[in-house]
Formats: C-alpha cells, sequence, structure tokens
C-alpha cells in the first residue's frame, strides 16, 4: 500500500504522519504567498497612506500621551517587526516618553521581562515604557447596545491617541482577529468577556470563522473598540514561514475590512464534501502552546469531518492545558452535554466560551490528541490521548472500513474551510 508522509508543526519542531494514499481526500492549505522584500518599507509606506485615515504622522499631534497595544505571545503577530518603523513614525511627531506600549492580555496571564522580551525585542523593553494589561484593572465607559459592560484599561481609556497592531487570520467565533480585537478582548475585563463571550452570543449560527456580517460577538466588539476610540490600526498577513506578505494600516473597521479580505481569498479553501477522519495541529508554536488554543485548530477540523468521525490533532500543548478554570469545568462533568448545560445553567462560568466550543465539536466528533500532556489530563477533557499518530490513523480507518476518507489540514488555525 502506498503512503503519503507529511511533516506537521508541533511545538518549534516538526512531527511525521503517514497517510495511506487511497484514504486521503484531500489537503487543505492557504494559498502560498510570497514574504515582502523589505518588510520595513512596506509598514512605513502603509503607516503613510492608511486605509480611512490620515497619515499617522499627520493623525497624531506632538502633545498627545500615545498607546501603542500590541498582541500578547498566544498569536504569532510578528510585534518585533511592526514596532521599529511604527515607533520610528511616531517619533516624527512625538517623543518616547510620550508612548506607552501595552501588551492585549484578555485575560491571559502576565507576561515576564524574558518573555516581553522575547515578544517585542530587547530595545524595546528598555527603550519603552511597557505594561501587561490587567483585566482586574479596568475602567468602565459604558455598555454597548447588546448590554456589554465596557471596561477597559485605564491608560488607554486616559491616552490621547490609541494605535494597536494585529495579525489577521480566521477566528472560530469572531470571524476574524485583528482589528477590534486589540480593545476587546485584548484591554478588556472579566464582565466584558462573560457578556461578549456568553452561550447565546457563542451559540449563533453567525458567530463562526470568516464571518463579520450578522456576527453579534464582532459587531459587539467593534462597538466597545469605537467606545474605547481606537484610532488606528496597523494589521498584517503572515504566510507559513511566518513572514510578513500583506499591510493594513489606518481606520480600525475600513482597514480591518479590507484585511479580511484579503485574508480570505488566502486562506479560504473549497471543500468539496466532509470526511471521516480530520487531522489536523495548531499551526505549531506559539498557537500550539496550550489545549484551550489547541480548540481553534480543532475547531475547523470539524467543520469539514462528518457528524461521528474521527479528528486527530498534533498539538504541543508544552505550557499544559490552559486555565485551570478550563480544566475544572470539563472535569465536572460527564460529557459534552452536561458541559453545555451546565454553561447554560450557571453563567457566568470561568472561560466558559472555550469549553463551550470544546464540548459542541465533541458533540460531533470524537476526539484524538498528541501532546505532551499527561494522558489522564487529557481524558479528563474528554479527549483520547495518542502517542503514535500512524497507529491512531490505522485505528480511525478501521472504525470506517477500508473506504475511510481522509483529510489533512496542516496549519489548523490558519485555513478557512469552505464547505460547498
Amino acid at each position: 500500500m502506498r503512503n503519503v508522509d507529511f511533516e506537521l508543526p508541533y511545538g518549534s519542531s516538526k512531527i511525521r504522519i503517514r497517510v495511506p494514499e487511497r484514504n486521503l481526500s484531500y489537503v487543505l492549505e492557504p494559498r502560498r504567498e510570497p514574504g515582502l522584500s523589505d518588510e520595513g518599507v512596506a509598514i512605513t509606506g502603509a503607516l503613510r497612506n492608511p486605509v480611512g485615515q490620515k497619515p499617522l504622522a499627520e493623525a497624531v499631534s506632538p502633545g498627545d500621551r500615545v498607546v501603542v497595544i500590541v498582541t500578547d505571545n498566544t498569536r504569532a503577530c510578528p510585534d518585533d517587526r511592526i514596532l521599529p518603523p511604527l515607533l520610528e513614525e511616531l517619533q516624527r511627531v512625538v517623543a518616547p516618553d510620550q508612548i506607552t506600549i501595552i501588551v492585549a492580555l484578555g485575560l491571559h496571564p502576565p507576561l515576564d521581562r524574558d518573555q516581553l522580551c522575547a515578544l517585542l525585542g530587547t530595545h524595546i523593553v528598555e527603550g519603552y515604557r511597557v505594561v501587561n494589561h490587567d483585566p482586574d484593572s479596568v475602567v468602565n465607559i459604558g455598555t454597548t447596545t447588546r448590554g456589554t459592560p465596557v471596561d477597559i484599561n485605564p491608560l488607554v481609556i486616559d491616552a490621547d491617541f490609541r494605535i494597536s497592531t494585529g495579525f489577521i487570520e480566521p477566528h472560530f467565533f469572531a470571524g476574524f482577529s485583528g482589528g477590534r480585537k486589540s480593545i476587546a478582548p485584548g484591554v478588556f475585563g472579566l464582565n466584558s468577556a462573560y457578556v461578549n463571550h456568553g452561550y447565546r452570543m457563542v451559540a449563533d449560527p453567525c458567530a463562526r470563522a470568516g464571518v463579520l456580517r450578522g456576527n453579534p460577538i464582532h459587531e459587539d466588539m467593534v462597538e466597545q473598540a469605537r467606545m474605547a476610540q481606537l484610532d488606528f490600526i496597523v494589521n498584517v498577513l503572515l504566510n507559513d514561514d511566518k513572514q510578513i506578505t500583506h499591510v493594513f494600516a489606518g481606520d480600525m473597521e475600513a482597514a480591518h475590512e479590507a484585511g479580511c479580505a484579503a485574508a480570505l481569498q488566502i486562506v479560504g479553501a473549497r471543500v468539496p464534501h466532509r470526511v471521516d477522519i480530520a487531522i489536523t495541529t495548531n499551526s505549531g508554536a506559539p498557537l500550539d502552546l496550550d489545549l484551550y488554543q489547541t480548540v481553534k485548530g480543532m475547531e475547523n477540523a470539524s467543520r469539514v469531518t462528518r457528524d461521528g468521525g474521527v479528528v486527530i490533532s498534533a498539538s504541543s500543548c508544552e505550557c499544559g492545558a490552559g486555565p485551570q478554570a478550563f480544566i475544572d469545568l470539563h472535569q465536572s462533568c460527564g460529557g459534552p452535554v452536561e458541559v453545555l448545560q451546565k454553561i447554560r445553567r450557571e453563567e457566568p462560568v470561568g472561560v466558559q466560551w472555550q469549553n463551550q466550543i470544546l464540548a459542541r465539536i465533541q458533540m460531533r466528533n470524537h476526539l484524538m490528541l498528541r501532546s505532551t500532556l499527561a494522558d489522564d489530563l487529557v481524558r479528563c477533557m474528554g479527549i483520547e490521548p495518542v502517542h503514535d499518530l500512524d497507529a491512531a490513523v490505522s485505528r480511525a480507518i478501521d472504525l470506517f472500513g477500508p473506504d475511510a476518507e481522509i483529510a489533512v489540514i496542516p496549519q489548523g488555525p490558519l485555513v478557512l474551510p469552505l464547505i460547498e
């Protein structure tokens, strides 16, 4: 029997898997885009010719206190490459001591100095005021039309001009990352999360990857970002090698929508039919640092897997399973139905949105995971631990017979399956 070999991203390395050729139905990958020949020049050009906004050096005034909101280490956003030309352009108008860089942690844990240096570059950390967002230290500036309390980091509110960086990729309930997400959830509080990421919002059929129009979570995030007066964004698209391929800068909505439209043309992959077995990853480091993040790749794989099918994920999870509340909620229930019932009955509870998505997948598919996590921990999350991917594929084929159809999605979160 002939086989097709794949090298899948796994942590900071690769992991091999072999799929029988007769069972391989299709491989889903984003369109290959070349990296920009000079990223710095391209970023500067976008700052000087933005979408729907004045050039950055004209939009900022000399006396302004400027906040730059950057992405944390759970995303692949290359802030160490975006910030130098951005800060250089800002310093045509304001001094370094007028600039504060805030790491948009959302509800994630704070980063220590070494992590900040790895994320932004030591010269940035030493040359500017860099602070972690604290979701417990926020101020309320109102309520959205959907009832979300807009609780925002006070440094953002007190600033005269607000800029955010970002990386645009499909997001499993916000449509796409980037843009307004630097505010919500980047620098908002827990009470904001519990409404914006609430059970009904996440369950809405429009709260899906690739969908902006009619998506209540996206629209609520945009409203929060408007209220927080996010003035200017710098968002990028990346290829598999983490090279910048496109830069979109300017108005928070117009530039982000232009970036999302371009991203859809690259990551959107037509799927002729669903399969019995889908094999995926969480795109390696830093996206596969824990099981909490790994749910994103599983969700995309589930979209192309038939009801009752198997999703096999390879994700390092070298930082563990994620928040303890994520583990506790699943562990306290007897299965995905109970998880969903408990969230509906008891919300707000823990990081319920991630448990809700995981339970929704588990209602449809059996999950197998190759990771560094302890087997007992994986099982308590309702997932079957596997140590040999080839053996897992063979066993999954046995479940459906010799004609079982398999899809491979090497970069789970970075492709958007479009079911025909």
